[in-house]
């Protein structure tokens, strides 16, 4: 089994009652987990329904939240609230285009996409998809590929050659449904004149940071790319869709390629002397996962559990100037060992998947355990995000500066408008700033504490509304040389009461406002959430 060395002796144990549970629930190879787990001799199979401190459905079976941790202390589940947010295509194209709006990016890193419903105009969308396609017609041709909203497996999707037909599409689909209309690559990079994709990895662990596998693969179509026929869906299909669930029902599925599928190693020589894989490529695929996580920061996992992870399959394109496109993200991706290709890369994937995402939460109980498991390294930290539920976040070089500024920003809206207020029961907001400086080395690292706090009167009209941040840092020491090696922040998210309309909207803006020139490592944790009529004094806490 990979990660487990092969040389190690066995740890047996006389009694399985104090050994952990787990359920692995079937379909989509769930054996790959299964096997991971049964090199593991502190955890045991349970029965489904049975409490359990790792449950894991990698077939998008859903998880029961209200069932989380139930009759167990820790409980480690494969799934991440919110996950729609990225993994749907309607939602991912809205969160990458209101993100490159806060931005002031140009996603170019995503062909142009509008999100619509059938029978409906909502804000003039479908005239402005109508000028957008006659301006890029003239630019890079007439073909866009329609995507039903949820649907996966190339159900649903159409490739039209025509405004009039996207029309009459949209005009016959159900009403209200909802569909991603997206400008097809006419010129894509071709693999003897057949399309490809490439298939990534992208891993949320339970501290929030989110990983990147450096092992992806490529997904070959079985026929030449064409746009001649547009009309024939089995040309369609096999032309244009490279997924194995379409692929492997034509003829000749596996003629060119083992299963279709090819190493990035082979496909590198396929190319050599054109491009480098792992300097124009990686670097470009790397940037898009980003940005799209970016999107999402704020939406997934919206309850902070501490104890979720996901594996996500991400989809690229390349055209023919060597442009890399993200074109979806998915949840449970397909994990069936098709050719010999994916045959050595999804065990050894799923295996660190288990390194990262559950042997931290519940780690070897010995020594002898730990020996039998040999570190893999095949994930890199793509962004590091706030984690657990201080929201922990690691700031450093200019980024702390603009992080403080908003959380400064922030602090100065709740004190304007609770000196505004005029309710006798405010309690006016404090700053505080602390300086810490390191032992031996003379240089010094800041952290500014910032605490604003106010109390509002719980009647009906009056605002139940209060936002205390707090900045608190954490300094480690380095054993060796005994100076500073890094700084923390933890970030609590908030209560943003929502009835007070007027301070929600004054902090929002500023904190969004604040926030877009440091998304990536400075982004500011919002929540709203309504409160009782009878409360009469409420706090919502950041800390950051």
């Amino acid at each position: 089994m990979p990660g487990l060395r092969p040389d190690a002796e066995p740890v047996v144990s006389d009694s399985t009652s104090n050994k952990l549970g787990y359920v692995v629930l079937p379909g989509n190879e769930s054996i790959l987990m299964a096997d991971a787990m049964a090199g593991r001799s502190w955890w045991r199979t349970v029965e489904k329904g049975s409490p359990n401190n790792f449950w894991w459905g990698g077939n998008g079976q859903r998880f029961g939240w209200p069932d989380f941790q139930k009759g167990v202390k820790r409980q480690i589940v494969n799934q991440v609230e919110g996950h729609s947010e990225i993994c749907t295509k309607t939602r991912l194209a809205e969160n990458l285009r209101r993100y490159a709006n806060d931005q002031k990016l140009d996603c170019c890193w995503v062909p142009e996409t509008f999100v619509v419903s059938a029978g409906y105009n909502e804000g003039g969308k479908l005239n402005l998809l109508k000028k957008t396609y006659a301006r890029l017609q003239e630019l890079e041709g007439p073909v866009w590929i329609v995507k039903p909203a949820s649907r996966n497996r190339g159900n649903g999707i159409q490739v039209f050659g025509s405004f009039q037909d996207i029309e009459s599409h949209l005009r016959n689909a159900k009403t209200g449904s909802q569909w991603v209309v997206q400008k097809y690559i006419e010129q894509p990079l071709l693999i003897d004149g057949r399309k490809f994709d490439i298939r990534s990895y992208c891993l949320i662990t339970p501290d929030h940071k989110i990983h990147m596998y450096k092992h992806s693969y490529i997904r070959t179509s079985s026929t030449a790319f064409d746009l001649s026929n547009l009309e024939d869906r089995q040309v369609l299909k096999s032309s244009h869709l490279t997924n194995d669930a379409v692929q492997e029902k034509f003829e000749h599925y596996g003629t060119f390629e083992d299963s279709n599928k090819l190493s990035m190693e082979a496909f590198q020589e396929l190319f050599a002397g054109q491009f480098s894989v792992e300097d124009d490529l990686v670097p470009q695929m790397r940037a898009c996962a980003t940005h799209a996580f970016s999107a999402v920061l704020n939406k997934l996992n919206p309850m902070r559990r501490q104890h979720c992870f996901e594996l996500f399959g991400l989809d690229f394109m390349v055209d023919a100037q060597h442009k890399v496109y993200l074109i979806e993200v998915n949840t449970s991706p397909a994990l069936y060992r098709h050719g010999q290709v994916l045959t050595d890369l999804l065990p050894v994937l799923i295996e660190e998947v288990v390194q990262k995402a559950i042997d931290p939460c519940f780690p070897p109980p010995t020594a002898e355990a730990a020996a039998t498991i040999e570190p893999l390294t095949g994930f890199d930290v793509l962004i590091d995000t706030p984690s657990g539920r201080n929201m922990r976040r690691t700031i450093s070089g200019s980024g702390r500066g603009a992080y403080n500024s908003t959380i400064a920003a922030a602090a100065r809206t709740v004190r304007k408008t609770n000196s505004n207020n005029g309710n006798p029961e405010n309690v006016a907001a404090t700053t505080a700033v602390g300086r810490t400086n390191s032992n031996s080395s003379g240089s010094s690292s800041n952290a500014a504490v910032a605490t604003v706090s106010g109390l509002s009167s719980g009647d009906d009209n009056g605002a139940v509304a209060a936002v205390d941040r707090s900045l608190q840092r954490t300094n480690r020491t380095n054993a060796d040389d005994s100076k500073v090696v890094s700084s923390a922040a933890s970030v609590e998210a908030a209560d943003l009461m929502k009835r007070d309309t007027s301070l929600s909207k004054q902090l929002l803006k500023t904190a969004s406002t604040s926030a877009a020139s440091v998304y990536q490592q400075n982004l500011v944790i919002r929540t709203m959430r309504k409160t009782n009529s009878g409360l009469g004094a409420n706090r919502a806490a950041f800390k950051v």
